[in-house]
């Protein structure tokens, strides 16, 4: 909350590599700050986050250690710091707020099995075979298997996923399964324009209010092809009130991820 979440053969999915890149064909557009238009931007495509800033080591198992550069480390610090400082406001204090570890959106996510904190990279398989990666922070609570893998912020506020969609043949029946599952989640929903990027992902994002804790959030779903014949979506959902205190984490999260290309590349070695 992958949440280059993108192009249909390279698939490096820089979400979150900057919003000035995205556009919507035929007109309008979205919104251009915090989380939703991080995505946005970085669904938008072109060179990939990892390319531009992270470094990239990769082990046995095609998996991956993240390096983050120096501009990422303080960008997410400095928001670190700033989060921080805010949550000891009584205007922070006085704002309902989700804790989505005991209450987790309903956003394409199918029933987790296994569980980790370790930032290591996640890699989700078709037929067996490497098909898209992510990797959070250390502190995120994950829950993955093969075809998912969703993580919550240490503090409950910010929720994400990058899954494999079974039975989904285009990115416009990915959206609308992705909108059946806010609808159940969410109330008062408020829909942005729909953005569809110059490499074909489809976003839709927007705002609404949590059901079960009355928290006012955002949120920023992606559709695209992974691979060959393989549709793939990645998803965020955050605290309203804290949006741009976590813009840089979900930023470099999605520098992180990869698609089927990309992880035969690294397999054998190109």
């Amino acid at each position: 909350m992958t949440f280059r979440m993108v192009a249909v053969s390279t698939m490096t999915l820089a979400l979150l590599a900057g919003s000035a890149h995205a556009q919507r064909r035929g007109g309008g557009g979205a919104v251009s700050s915090g989380v939703r238009g991080a995505m946005v931007g970085g669904l938008a495509g072109g060179e990939s986050g990892a390319q531009k800033g992270a470094k990239i080591g990769v082990v046995a198992g095609a998996t991956r250690t993240v390096v983050q550069s120096a501009e990422q480390r303080n960008a997410v610090s400095n928001e670190t710091q700033s989060r921080t400082q805010y949550q000891t406001t009584a205007q922070y204090r006085g704002t309902p707020h989700s804790n989505f570890a005991e209450s987790p959106p309903q956003v394409l996510t199918p029933t987790a099995t296994t569980k980790s904190d370790e930032p290591t990279e996640t890699i989700l398989r078709k037929g067996g075979k490497p098909a898209l990666g992510i990797t959070f922070p250390a502190g995120w609570n994950q829950k993955a298997d093969d075809r998912h893998v969703t993580a919550v912020t240490s503090d409950g506020q910010g929720w994400s996923i990058a899954v494999l969609l079974d039975g989904v043949k285009d990115k416009q029946a990915g959206i609308a399964k992705a909108k059946e599952g806010l609808a159940k989640s969410l109330r008062d929903i408020q829909y942005d324009e729909p953005t569809e990027t110059e490499r074909g992902a489809l976003v839709v994002t927007g705002t609404g209010t949590s059901m079960k804790s009355g928290a006012e959030v955002v949120f920023a779903v992606g559709v695209f092809e992974s691979g060959p014949e393989q549709m793939a979506g990645a998803a965020f959902v955050v605290d309203k009130d804290v949006e741009d205190h976590y813009k840089e984490m979900v930023r470099f999260v999605c520098s992180t991820i990869r698609g089927e290309k990309d992880l035969a590349d690294a397999k054998s070695g190109n």
